[in-house]
């Protein structure tokens, strides 16, 4: 009996732990779901409750804005509407007829005035409702439980999707903007942004200003009580019940709304029985014109701003990084992106400059500064076509901000290829500052007078046989000095460099450091690093970004040509460029040498025919193989530039071979550059040590040395010729 009742005794031992420990689980459960419950609301609530109302016609539009010159104020240049017809037009609530805002609060929403933006009593019978229906108990259709308020915000959103979390942002956002603003700011916004239909011509129209004048002629100040009740009772189904589309529908909705108003109070039994029995007239149709040969059209709202045809370069620019920006932090497609923002809700504020704008494209409109040749192509049906030389350019400043833009020499088309974007080229000798000289000067491993021979890499090195030779086939063993080597645009050198510091390294510093646009697959290679060989290549905005350090002290700023992108209906900004500090690509000492290198390139090198009279400038030529290509950077003291001209498709070497690329750079860029008053300079550095060097050693020249030039040097590798060269003799 004792070993039953022990027996016993353990089992409802272990069935009570077991229930404790159910519990306790079930206890630690519940409150981690209520604390995340409760982060969670809180979150939503706070991304959820900025909110505010929107300037006129802001929700249903998408604007481009750039400063003007003359005023410095925002301009719009650009206006994307999801129809050209849509018209709104503003008006105060205070001219309107107290019976003519009631109408629509009598209709939607008769406990406005008395909610704090959610009607508690329609919401709870409108889910009743919808639970009945789902579940076969009630075959009606779902009642609506939206105010006034959560109506105005889903017409500011267009926030449709049909969901829990959609309702809740909705009563949130309707409880947060009922403490911002009064009831009648809420009711005349109201009135001002809903949809009210389409008139036979096809005007769409928002507000009840343009809805009065689209359907009866006059403004909404003059509307009589049965108007006023046939305008409320279209936005419910706006397609379906507007007296345009279907007259006996709206005739019948209206007398619903008459009989709110009057059980309301609004208005007196002889007025409600005049407004039964008024016949309503629509503008337009043969009885309304016969009484009325003087009436309002919508004709005379329709906005003089005229989007210019074709888009601009910068407006195309301008939609490729909004959807860029889009694809990234959304994770959408391109379609999607570009559909968000032709239907509106959006404001772009750009960077660009209209001066600068103005001038490239006046020199890019014809071919007077370009070689006007052709080359020979097969198209994809088999047969030989011509193709002209073609060229683009970007100018940005030192903080990113893109000035001007264009795509292409001649006339702009529509919306669509751009070679500053969307072409990605190989970049010639122009990535040398960016890969082998770059790396090795910012860690120590090269001066302004390190000595190379130019000599190709031993046979085995990068290739089967000997590599590379200079753009002339050839080599000439003589030893030269870092400064004369990157001047003259020999290749000898940034491939021996690539094989000495290794070139994980040395993409590594490109890709990272300067963020230029490599791939990891196929770039890490001699060709590619030292030569510009790559595989795809950056874009022309990405070269000239890759170079901006070499002419700001060293800091890299993403380039970009929006500086700011809101939301037409709230205070939030989606992005804001001009928040961002940029960071360090390279050392002051590394930038300011750099510069002054890329300067030789421009007073003694490659690059003499961009040399400018008034400012300094520096930069760097490039070329591809067989001269498909030719590339030029140029810094000057207020802005960062590049250019490419050549061929889209095929190739022509000769048309090419003897154009300058740094001379057509002067000619569409320089000479503005040259005259643009700012009072810029390329930043100092003090810590550089300016010093001549020891012809023998390339070392910081000592006392009893023979002097090669003179030289730029960092603090950090500044070593003196000890005479030992003397010894050797």
């Amino acid at each position: 009996m004792k070993k039953f009742i022990s027996l016993l005794s353990r089992f409802f031992m272990i069935i009570a732990t077991s229930l404790f420990s159910f519990t306790l689980i079930a206890m630690i459960i519940i409150i981690v779901s209520s604390l995340i419950a409760v982060i969670y609301a809180v979150e939503f609530i706070q991304t959820t409750s900025e909110f505010s109302l929107p300037e006129s016609e802001k929700a249903i539009s998408s604007y481009i804005y750039i400063i003007n010159d003359q005023t410095n104020e925002y301009d719009i240049i650009y206006k994307a509407t999801p129809d050209t017809k849509n018209i709104q037009i503003d008006i105060s609530a205070d001219d309107l007829p107290e019976y003519v805002k009631l109408a629509f609060v009598c209709t939607e929403d008769e406990r406005f005035y008395s909610h704090e933006g959610v009607d508690i009593q329609t919401t709870a019978i409108a889910c009743i409702k919808e639970i009945c229906r789902y579940t076969g108990l009630s075959s009606s259709d779902m009642t609506g439980g939206s105010t006034i308020t959560q109506q105005l915000i889903k017409n500011i959103t267009s926030d449709n999707e049909i969901s829990v979390q959609r309702k809740l942002r909705e009563i949130f956002r309707a409880i947060s903007l009922e403490k911002k603003y009064s009831k009648d700011q809420i009711l005349e916004k109201y009135l001002n942004i809903i949809y009210f239909g389409q008139t036979p011509d096809g005007y769409n129209m928002y507000g009840i200003e343009a809805a009065a004048i689209g359907y009866f002629g006059k403004s909404a100040c003059e509307l009589t009580v049965a108007e006023a009740a046939s305008l409320a009772a279209i936005p419910k189904q706006p397609y379906d019940k507007n007296p345009s589309a279907d007259y006996d529908a709206n005739c019948q909705r209206k007398l619903y709304c008459l009989r709110k108003m009057f059980e309301s109070g609004v208005i007196s039994p002889q007025i409600y029985e005049d407004a039964v029995f008024e016949k309503i007239l629509i503008a337009g149709t043969g009885d309304f014109n016969r009484l009325h040969s003087d009436f309002k059209h919508l004709s005379e709202y329709v906005s003089d701003f005229k989007n210019p045809e074709p888009t601009t370069w910068i407006i195309d620019t301008a939609i490729s990084e909004f959807c860029d920006y889009l694809i990234e932090s959304e994770n959408i497609g391109y379609d999607e992106a570009l559909n968000r923002f032709m239907n509106g809700g959006y404001e772009i504020y750009l960077t660009a400059d209209n001066k600068i704008q103005s001038y490239l494209e006046e020199k890019y409109s014809d071919y007077t500064y370009f070689p006007d040749q052709t080359a020979c192509l097969t198209n994809s049906d088999g047969q030989s076509v011509e193709e002209k030389i073609q060229s683009a350019i970007v100018v940005m400043d030192y903080k990113g901000k893109i000035k001007g833009i264009v795509g292409r020499i001649g006339p702009k088309t529509t919306l669509g290829w751009n070679n500053a974007v969307n072409a990605h080229r190989q970049p010639g000798s122009t990535i040398k500052p960016l890969t082998a000289y770059g790396y090795a000067l910012e860690n120590d491993f090269i001066t302004w007078s390190s000595f190379y021979y130019d000599t190709p890499l031993p046979a085995g090195t990068a290739q089967e046989t000997q590599w590379p030779n200079n753009y002339n086939g050839s080599f000439t063993g003589k030893r030269m000095t870092v400064h004369e080597l990157l001047r003259d645009s020999y290749n000898t050198a940034p491939a021996q460099i690539c094989a000495d510091l290794d070139l994980k390294n040395i993409f590594n510093f490109a890709a990272k450091n300067l963020k230029l646009n490599l791939d990891p697959q196929n770039d890490m290679t001699f060709a590619s690093l030292s030569i510009g060989a790559l595989s795809t290549g950056p874009n022309l905005i990405n070269l000239a970004n890759a170079y901006m350090p070499y002419g700001n002290g060293g800091m890299y700023y993403k380039a970009h040509i929006i500086n700011r992108i809101k939301d037409t209906s709230s205070p939030h900004v989606y992005l804001e460029n001009d928040m961002y500090d940029g960071s360090r690509a390279v050392s002051e000492e590394t930038a300011y040498i750099m510069n002054k290198l890329l300067r030789e390139v421009i007073t003694d090198g490659t690059g003499k025919q961009a040399l400018l009279e008034n400012k300094k400038n520096a930069g760097k030529t490039g070329t591809t193989e067989n001269y498909r290509d030719i590339m030029f950077v140029g810094l000057t003291e207020d802005f960062v530039s590049a250019l490419w001209v050549g061929y889209e498709n095929g190739e022509n070497p000769d048309a090419i071979h003897n154009a300058s690329s740094s001379q057509i750079w002067k000619n569409v860029f320089g000479n503005f550059a040259d005259e643009y008053k700012s009072g810029a300079s390329f930043p100092e550095c003090s810590t550089v040590i300016n010093s001549p060097y020891c012809a023998e050693t390339g070392l910081i020249a000592s006392k009893n040395c023979p002097v090669g030039g003179n030289g730029y040097y960092k603090s950090t590798n500044c070593k003196v010729c000890d005479n030992s060269h003397k010894s050797k003799k």
